[in-house]
């Protein structure tokens, strides 16, 4: 009798186990337990979803006004990772290394450098890159007296102001500050040397459009760098505009 009454308690206590994980499991609660739809789901530890399709794993759609997915994380912590650099189509981000959009300047810039040797032609003349809303840049080149080469700006329908700083190569600095009017050709930077000669340009182009509160003011501004190479005129430019 006593062995028998031992025996029933020793499977009493292993139903109610089996019963404890049971209810654990279906709770949505612990490492192993099932994801309850609705329901908080707590758990310490990575769930992961791995396969191999020709679609998305994971797909979540929200017919309602809140949005698809919500991801919260500790102050300073990423709210998400991922292993790919390609571009995210329709994925927008309001800061770039912390800076605002408004902490940038806006509008097209560009970077272009040129170059061509004139050893046997008498000169040319290359477009260099366009400054959009202001006018464009050229490069000429003349082999004779040494080699020349100059950086030409053709306005377009604006006037402006010009405001620049330059430098050549014996150490000499200018600032200065002069009118462009609309539709006409001027020399920005020039080089002319027996060997090689070299000048750099920092400029500000300003005109205004309407008036009253209206009044919109456009800047551009222009970093150049002009060498030339003696008689060959083996010419080589390069500019950075920002507008």
């Amino acid at each position: 009798m006593q062995f028998g009454t031992m025996k029933s308690v020793a499977i009493g206590v292993g139903a109610a186990a089996a019963v404890i994980a049971i209810t654990g499991a279906a709770s949505g609660t612990g490492i192993g337990a099932v994801f309850n739809l609705g329901k908080t789901n707590k758990v310490s530890a990575t769930s992961t979803l791995t396969g191999s399709a020709g679609h998305s794993m994971l797909s979540v759609t929200n017919t309602g006004a809140g949005p698809a997915l919500s991801l919260q994380v500790k102050k300073g912590k990423a709210p998400l990772t991922v292993s790919s650099p390609t571009q995210v189509p329709d994925l927008n981000a309001s800061l770039l290394g912390g800076l605002a959009a408004s902490q940038f300047i806006q509008g097209d810039g560009q970077s272009r450098s040129f170059g061509f040797d004139l050893s046997a032609a008498s000169s040319a003349t290359r477009q260099l890159v366009p400054v959009p809303g202001f006018g464009t840049l050229s490069a000429s080149c003349t082999p004779a007296s040494g080699g020349t080469a100059t950086l030409n700006f053709q306005t377009g329908s604006h006037s402006m102001d010009n405001f620049g700083v330059s430098l050549n190569t014996n150490s000499v600095s200018s600032v200065a500050n002069s009118s462009l009017a609309s539709d006409q050709n001027y020399v920005l930077a020039s080089a002319t040397g027996s060997s090689v000669s070299g000048v750099w340009e920092s400029m500000i182009l300003r005109y205004t459009t309407g008036s009253g509160t209206a009044q919109i003011t456009h800047l551009a501004s222009l970093e150049i760098l002009l060498n030339v190479r003696s008689a060959t005129c083996d010419f080589d430019a390069s500019a950075t505009t920002r507008s």
